[in-house]
């Protein structure tokens, strides 16, 4: 009986990675999160929309283009313009801020230097998600920039599977086309953490990688001989070990499901801290071990 609902479970999960839905901004990248972000002409375009979609973009010649680093939205000089905003990211010195609530995600600002000037939202924010956002779902919003005319944007979820980067491949995407009228860009996200790991412009017929490999999808940070998590899998109860790790820096756990929906969280652990995930259903599920600095760990648990 067991056996058959492992299988089950199994089954289950599959499918709900099949047709992945970005339910929520729960699973957004801390404040002190910094990746790379890569620049590449788009020789092929943005891909095709669809189910079960491998966008392939590895053979492309990729250049360094700055960092992104999530940041404390009054952690930003201009701030204090956006006082909706509770997400926020530097890139080049330049800063977007961001309102999310749980209907949806709204960018107020993106890539400004002084409030006012540029793609400042304020006067009428831009929708860039809606949730819980499922496959060929859309949304159709109005925005417009401090001094500009009112514009629309249709968003669709036209498509989800796999991206591939040099040195990294992303599982369980989803892309977002955003109609502007006069073409449209695309965003591909990952939802544990939610966050856009692939853009294309299509102005500039440019992709932008940001390269957010060690939070969920390759467990590079440490070598498997530390011992991090075990029993992995394991029934229920699992010991996370951070006895190697630097001392007095409060470490955070975040466990979620395939859906990326948050189930179990940790604010400060112990060197060794057990775990009991008993009452959770038999599957895979994701952890991220973080600090203030950004993401330490990540990867699958699996509970038998």
């Amino acid at each position: 009986m067991k056996k058959t609902l492992l299988i089950f479970c199994s089954a289950l999960a599959l499918q709900t990675m099949a047709q992945p839905v970005i339910q929520d901004s729960a699973n957004l990248p801390l404040s002190g999160f910094n990746v790379p972000v890569l620049t590449a002409t788009a020789s092929g375009g943005a891909g095709g929309a669809g189910a079960n979609q491998t966008w392939d973009f590895s053979n492309l010649s990729f250049s360094n283009a700055g960092t992104y680093s999530v940041i404390l939205p009054s952690a930003s000089p201009i701030g204090g313009s956006f006082p909706t905003a509770n997400y926020a990211y530097s890139f080049m010195g330049t800063y977007s801020f961001f309102s999310a609530n749980a209907s949806k995600m709204d960018v107020l600002a993106y890539t400004i230097t002084s409030a006012g000037s540029g793609n400042d939202y304020s006067a009428n924010p831009r929708t860039v998600l809606k949730f819980p956002f499922n496959y060929l779902d859309t949304l159709t919003d109005s925005w417009q920039k401090v001094g500009g005319s009112v514009n629309t944007v249709k968003l669709t979820y036209d498509g989800y599977g796999t991206l591939k980067a040099p040195g990294v491949t992303y599982q369980n995407v989803v892309r977002i086309r955003e109609e502007f009228g006069n073409g449209s860009d695309y965003q591909w996200y990952t939802l544990n953490p939610l966050m856009s790991v692939m853009i294309y412009d299509h102005n500039m017929n440019t992709l932008y990688h940001i390269n957010a490999v060690q939070l969920r999808l390759a467990e590079t940070a440490l070598p498997e001989s530390k011992g991090l998590i075990y029993p992995n899998p394991g029934s229920g109860l699992f010991t996370f070990n951070t006895a190697h790790l630097p001392a007095n820096t409060p470490y955070r756990l975040n466990i979620c499901n395939s859906l990326g929906q948050s189930v179990y969280q940790i604010t400060e652990l112990a060197a060794v801290s057990t775990v009991d995930l008993s009452t959770l259903p038999a599957g895979m599920y994701y952890y991220q071990l973080s600090s203030n600095a950004g993401s330490i760990q990540s990867g699958e648990l699996i509970i038998e």
